[in-house]
């Protein structure tokens, strides 16, 4: 594992670009960039959630440093200032428009990522956290970021792109399949 490192820093295209090459290979990178950026926000929505979830405090994009593990996935988010008053504006939309930037992929993909992980982090569990709410709200560009289908089947509203790698295909999630 590394020492923890400016999330800013870290989404800096010269060491972002390495950091996607050694986790996902000259085959994949950077023909599938978007693919790739997407499919790596996924786990940094997943490590939010949780971080949030158990009660963890979390500052503002510009303050927050990450430790990655040896593949290049984040495994710790420090909080180097006070946490954010408004997890959107300070944390979340920063970080989505700098992902988007460097994809390049949607923001609406981005922002369903992190709703699809932040459904999936409340399942099976009460909600002490409060976060369920991003999920309901109007306006929330968490609002409705998935939903049951006819079947009972929970469904992405936009799709993570993950069908584009042969390999990977489709998410289990995926508003594309039938």
């Amino acid at each position: 594992m590394s020492s923890p490192i400016a999330l800013q820093a870290l989404l800096d295209q010269a060491r972002f670009d390495p950091l996607l090459l050694a986790l996902y290979g000259p085959q994949l990178m950077p023909a599938q960039r978007p693919v790739l950026v997407s499919q790596w926000s996924k786990y940094y929505f997943a490590l939010v959630w949780r971080m949030l979830g158990e009660g963890e405090p979390l500052s503002a994009f510009s303050d927050t440093a990450v430790q990655v593990d040896a593949r290049g996935l984040p495994v710790t988010l420090v909080t180097e200032a006070t946490p954010c008053q408004d997890l959107f504006a300070e944390h979340l939309q920063p970080l989505v428009v700098r992902l988007a930037e460097l994809g390049p992929v949607s923001m609406a993909v981005l922002w369903g990522n992190a709703g699809d992980c932040l459904d999936q982090a409340l399942q099976g569990r009460g909600d002490s956290s409060g976060l369920q709410v991003l999920l309901q709200t109007p306006g929330s560009p968490l609002y409705a970021a998935v939903s049951q289908d006819a079947a009972g089947r929970r469904r992405r509203r936009t799709c993570c792109l993950s069908y584009k790698v042969d390999w990977v295909g489709h998410c289990e999630h995926c508003p594309l399949l039938p």
